[in-house]
């Protein structure tokens, strides 16, 4: 009897390899606070944890989080890709090693709460919780889904025994060694065309993302905002965090898919749309999460006292989704004076039912020069 024939993929592949973990998976638009979802046990990492899959997400972006209960170590694992860890709540270790390596021989370095870096790929890596009373969270962000697109073996990312070449020990030292920061823009993967003379820090190591004060200015977004650009080291890896002023709010802008965004520090909200279709407002406070789809206009707005903050993790530079051409960019903003009134009237009105007043200049809205200069 001849064997089947082998049918269509309808799915992708790595949607495929997740739902089969047996742990639960959040979709939807945003998640509330991911210091709370639901997690399941993932008997393959000893450990409990969740994925998250959004609108915005698919077929480009991992996004999971796993729990690691007081004073316990995790056992370790590898991956091919880069992986990107955001420390949701907690302190603790990280170790990290190579392929033929001794375990002892590895890289180990310390972290606490909103701290941020990378683990390069083929290493294997270890998380351990430091406390004795309370657990760890962690966010983890890669580009599994779009390598596993182009391979659909889980096993070639997840168990290969490939070391690669020159990955040292010293070498890992190196690059969690301190972040520095670059001038001028040469080698930032971020934005195409728009690198040049900007600064930003290069590194794999990024202690506190709610404390980061070497903020530049951001003008062209509004609400006086300050921006942190990050290239993470030997990676085409980046992120950004950007600050805002209290009771402002940013200028709607659109880009391609993949994003996923996360609060460390404020208060507020952000409203997601489709050119022409319905809106969809998502609340924010520290720890929530969520990605603005492909080419959806998106604008965050500071409800609170104090400024806020949200910081970016980047899908791979191809993905960016900006006009290629200058003429055309400014259809990926809207500014104050175009926007839909509905904009300013919801966020007084958000602001009013907290007793509080806008701060945005009333120039703002009178021409596109930046009225916090």
């Amino acid at each position: 009897m001849s064997e089947a024939a082998p049918q269509p993929r309808t799915r992708f592949a790595y949607d495929t390899w997740m739902e089969a973990q047996g742990v639960p998976v959040h979709r939807g638009y945003f998640v509330p606070d991911v210091r709370t979802i639901e997690l399941g046990r993932w008997e393959e990492r000893g450990c409990d944890a969740a994925f998250i899959q959004l609108t915005g997400q698919e077929g480009v972006s991992e996004a999971r989080i796993t729990e690691i209960p007081p004073g316990e170590v995790l056992p370790p694992y590898k991956m091919a890709v880069d992986e990107v860890v955001y420390v949701v709540s907690g302190n603790g270790t990280t170790r990290v090693w190579g392929e033929g390596d001794r375990q002892d021989e590895g890289h180990t370095f310390e972290w606490n709460d909103r701290a941020l870096f990378m683990v390069p790929p083929n290493q294997y890596r270890q998380f351990g919780n430091m406390r004795g009373d309370r657990p760890v969270r962690l966010l983890h962000y890669d580009y599994l889904p779009l390598a596993m697109s182009v391979v659909p073996d889980p096993d070639f990312f997840l168990k290969n025994d490939y070391t690669a070449r020159g990955a040292t020990v010293s070498d890992l030292r190196s690059r969690f060694s301190e972040a520095r920061q670059i001038a001028g823009g040469e080698g930032l993967r971020w934005i195409t065309g728009k690198g040049k003379g900007v600064a930003y820090w290069y590194g794999n190591l990024f202690p506190d993302m709610s404390a980061w004060d070497n903020l530049d200015s951001n003008a062209h977004r509004g609400a006086g905002g300050r921006t942190v650009r990050i290239q993470f080291a030997e990676s085409d890896m980046s992120c950004h965090m950007s600050v805002f002023d209290a009771k402002t709010y940013k200028k709607a802008h659109r880009h391609g898919p993949g994003r996923v965004i996360v609060i460390p520090s404020g208060e507020g909200y952000s409203v997601m749309w489709l050119e022409g279709g319905e809106r969809v407002v998502v609340p924010w406070q520290e720890a929530a999460l969520f990605v603005p789809p492909d080419r959806w206009f998106h604008q965050h707005f500071n409800l609170g006292d104090k400024p806020a903050r949200y910081l970016a993790l980047h899908p791979p530079i191809q993905f960016a989704g900006y006009a290629e051409k200058v003429a055309d960019r400014a259809r990926d903003q809207i500014e104050y004076p175009r926007e839909d009134p509905w904009i300013r009237e919801h966020f007084e009105s958000e602001l009013a039912a907290r007793g509080l007043s806008s701060l945005m200049p009333p120039e703002a809205y009178e021409s596109g020069v930046d009225a916090w200069g």
